[in-house]
């Protein structure tokens, strides 16, 4: 896009006088009468509330018709508006601005007090695509004497957040938006581009003095009301005693005149922050403060905790790729209709906006990053510069060398993996969240790690977070993860019922694959080329890893829990509730069956595929012989075994159980020579590449990092 061309629509007059409308456009300009009953589209305002939040909450919203007071208020607003005039006008705009790569913004300049108070983010016209406000942006503009000049700031732009949750209010997941936010400026933070603060403490006081240290975007989490005695909206901060304090818009707006610098940005994920009253203009929280800040994005409907998060992480990661605020705001509804798409949630959102220019900072030149200038869709190559989130210290092995016929993506040259893990000492990293997946990167310095909602990668040298990604929604769980055989990709499994493949170095998606149910586990092959995948729908897949192509489809009679390749990639084992074990061949002809007592849970191949690995619910631990099907060697945990996995030299085997440890089994003798103590069950358990390192992840929300004791001869 080259730029943005205003669509502005006035509205003004009234009471006692008729209302008008004036356009003001890219096709031209136009002035006609309109008959507004502010009082009566106000009084379903307690309707549209109900269907919006119910419309979050209700699986068929659309079949049960709970859009259909939104639309026909929408609806009304539109045909009340545009005359067949206007209408042309906005349709000829349009396309004025396609044809000059134009992005076409919606600018509402409302002087009448009771019309500011009505939902216009509810515009709909069906022959124009439906709601205007997911297919361009819309801003409330407010007319004030000062011109906006953007700010000029220095790396990094400082967003400085606050929750308050006082004890007497229904909780918020301000834990979940914490981390949503924090996640959706990774691409900035780690480059130093953005530095994320939070406000210590809850009350007014805590946040007045944070404000003196300044700040360029302020993002409040908690809860927000309207106050009909004062006519003013206010947020609801905490006081000492932990009780509610109310704090209003105009109070808020003198706290925020102190900072330095002043933000230039507030976001608040309260709900009624945008409300207003019919008397005055600026009765709204929003409209308040935007005397003072030139841009608020605030609620205008009471939100659910789901859809501020989600409205959140979307909101700023498209401020990150250098969207507008106002294009942002659009990006943010319509993740909102992509989650649920009959959720009505997205209309909940209303940007006031002080001047015509949503640019709202003016930066340097040249610190747009590293990855500045680089061609849509290309990637970094390993070892071309430092990964985001990369510690500053001393370098770290080059990223391992492809060997002839590996993976797809994982490049060309080199003469072997460099030495892996070097520098690893035994540590427990905290992950805040139960530990579900873990799989070491081929160069032994990362740690792949899934849990509820994300995928984190961890650096395994100093135990910090390079990246974490979102997935599914925020009660799915992320229950498998391996990286591509060069490195370059991570595929993950999940509650989510999706296979999902990452660029390893910075967490893009790059494919997504979809089971009918939740995905137990997920693996590369050897050569890179496939993935194989296992699910709760009683079927392994096979997949292209680059084009997503479905392969081959086998299925079990019940749940398959499990799934490995065989060293040389030519066979599949997979491990079921059917109480059975089975291993095919990559065209889907069934080699083995190995039959269990109990459900089994786990798989996998010795490194020289001459045995397999298996565990369930009755806590044993069995080594067969993968080619005749005899068992060689069984070891007994004290509950259900979760996971399995060789050492890459064979002489151990691991396991996860139920009895809250991880276990080292020597598999010559089947003795135990190692235990790992956790607080609660541990799901799985990872070996380092070089064989001396064992990670193991809880329900304690804990990462183990034990080091391998040396085999004997």
């Amino acid at each position: 896009m080259t730029g943005t061309a205003d669509f502005v629509l006035e509205l003004s007059g009234g009471p006692g006088g008729p209302y008008a409308v004036t356009v003001s456009s890219p096709a031209g300009e136009g002035t006609a009468p309109v008959t507004l009953e502010p009082g009566a589209i106000g009084a379903r305002l307690p309707d549209l509330q109900r269907a919006v939040l119910a419309s979050s909450v209700t699986p068929r919203a659309a079949a049960l018709g709970l859009e259909r007071p939104v639309r026909d208020v929408g609806e009304r607003l539109f045909r009340t508006v545009f005359d067949e005039r206007l209408r042309g006008l906005y349709l000829a705009s349009r396309q004025r601005a396609a044809e000059h790569d134009q992005a076409l913004r919606m600018v509402l300049r409302i002087r009448a007090p009771e019309l500011a108070a009505l939902p216009w983010e509810l515009l709909h016209d069906e022959e124009l695509g439906g709601y205007l406000c997911l297919h361009q942006p819309l801003v409330r503009y407010v007319d004030l004497p000062e011109p906006l000049v953007p700010l000029r700031a220095a790396r990094p732009l400082r967003v400085l957040g606050m929750t308050s949750l006082p004890r007497s209010r229904a909780p918020l997941d301000a834990e979940s938006e914490r981390a949503a936010l924090a996640v959706a400026l990774r691409p900035l933070t780690e480059r130093g581009l953005v530095g994320l603060d939070w406000v210590e403490g809850q009350t007014a006081d805590d946040l007045s003095r944070r404000l003196l240290r300044g700040c360029h975007v302020l993002h409040f989490i908690g809860h927000g009301a309207y106050d009909p005695q004062r006519h003013e909206g206010m947020l609801t901060l905490a006081g000492a005693d932990g009780r509610e304090h109310h704090l209003h818009a105009s109070a808020l707006a003198s706290l925020l005149s102190v900072a330095r610098p002043k933000p230039q940005l507030v976001v608040l994920n309260s709900c009624q922050s945008g409300m207003g009253n019919a008397e005055d203009l600026f009765s709204s929280t929003a409209a308040v403060l935007v005397r003072t800040v030139p841009a608020i994005v605030a609620m205008q409907f009471a939100v659910t905790d789901k859809a501020a998060t989600r409205f959140a992480a979307s909101f700023y990661q498209a401020l990150a790729e250098g969207r507008t605020v106002d294009e942002a705001v659009r990006v943010g509804r319509i993740a909102l209709v992509v989650d649920k798409d009959d959720s009505l949630e997205w209309a909940t959102p209303v940007l006031y906006l002080r001047g015509g220019d949503a640019r709202l900072f003016d930066l340097p030149a040249g610190e747009r990053g590293p990855d500045a200038g680089r061609e849509p869709g290309a990637s970094r190559e390993p070892g071309s510069g430092p990964q985001p989130g990369a510690p500053a210290g001393p370098p770290r092995p080059a990223a391992v060398p492809p060997r002839p016929r590996q993976d797809p993506q994982a490049g060309t040259g080199g003469d072997g993996p460099p030495s892996p893990g070097p520098g690893i000492t035994p540590r427990v990293l905290n992950a805040r969240q139960w530990v579900q997946a873990l799989a070491f990167h081929p160069d032994g310095t990362r740690l792949a790690a899934g849990s509820r909602n994300r995928i984190r990668v961890w650096d395994a040298l100093s135990g910090t977070r390079i990246w974490e990604q979102a997935v599914g929604g925020r009660l799915s769980s992320v229950l498998a993860a391996g990286f591509s055989p060069g490195g370059r990709r991570l595929v993950t499994g999940g509650a989510d019922g999706t296979v999902r493949v990452w660029a390893s170095s910075n967490g893009e998606e790059l494919l997504r694959l979809r089971h009918d149910h939740v995905v137990f586990a997920a693996a590369f092959s050897p050569d890179g080329f496939r993935v194989a995948s296992a699910s709760a729908d009683r079927t392994v897949r096979l997949w292209d890893s680059t084009g997503g192509d479905l392969m081959l489809r086998i299925r079990h009679d019940q749940v398959v829990t499990d799934v490995a390749f065989s060293p040389d990639g030519g066979r599949i084992a997979s491990a079921s509730a059917d109480r059975s074990v089975r291993v095919w061949s990559l065209g889907g002809d069934a080699l083995l069956r190995l039959r269990h007592d109990h459900p089994v849970k786990a798989v996998a191949f010795s490194p020289d595929g001459a045995r397999l690995a298996t565990a369930g619910d009755d806590g044993c631990v069995r080594l067969w012989d993968a080619g005749s099907g005899h068992q060689r060697l069984l070891a007994r945990h004290g509950a259900a075994v979760k996971a399995v996995a060789f050492s890459p030299d064979g002489h151990w085997l691991a396991t996860a159980s139920a009895d809250r440890t991880a276990g080292l089994w020597s598999t010559a003798t089947g003795t135990r020579a190692l235990r790992v103590q956790h607080h609660d069950t541990v799901f799985c358990i990872a070996f380092g590449p070089d064989g001396n390192w064992l990670a193991s992840g809880s329900e304690d929300k804990t990462i183990k990092l034990t080091r391998v004791p040396e085999a004997d001869d």
